[in-house]
């Protein structure tokens, strides 16, 4: 799979969000991939919150990758949120998440979903593209770095 091709257009990114809770970034996610997908934003949240619960998406180092499987998706879709201030995510670190990255996936699509969260969480992993991520002004700009860091070396 190549990450490029990945669905995260420049309008399911929310730079500087006001969001202050776990809550109100899973809303906001939940909203933007609702319009990617046609799906119904309640319908995506509750199946986000649920995975939350099974135990957090936070991976440290101010990121999390909020994900579920989704039966009736008709395809993968993403959707990104940067928030002004930390949110209090349960990440291992304890450390405020900033970097929010939620895919969606549909239930048969177990090795899609596990090589886009890898893929995402191995970018996510160097402190060069955090920071970049965190500084840039414009979603094309995120998404650009998002996707082409998601590709060197790989």
């Amino acid at each position: 799979m190549i990450m490029a091709a990945l669905p995260l257009p420049a309008e399911a990114i929310l730079l500087d969000s006001p969001v202050s809770t776990a809550a109100a970034v899973l809303d906001s996610l939940a909203r933007m991939l609702s319009n990617c997908t046609g799906v119904e934003s309640s319908r995506i949240y509750q199946v986000l919150q649920a995975r939350e619960l099974q135990g957090s998406t936070a991976l440290g180092s101010a990121v999390a990758v909020p994900h579920a499987r989704l039966a009736e998706l008709q395809g993968s879709a993403i959707a990104a949120l940067r928030s002004r201030n930390g949110v209090d995510f349960a990440a291992p670190d304890a450390e405020e998440v900033r970097i929010f990255v939620a895919v969606l996936v549909p239930e048969s699509a177990t090795l899609e979903h596990l090589e886009i969260l890898s893929r995402i969480a191995a970018r996510l992993a160097r402190e060069d593209v955090r920071q970049q991520l965190l500084q840039v002004q414009e979603a094309e700009a995120f998404r650009s770095l998002l996707m082409g860091a998601a590709e060197d070396g790989h």
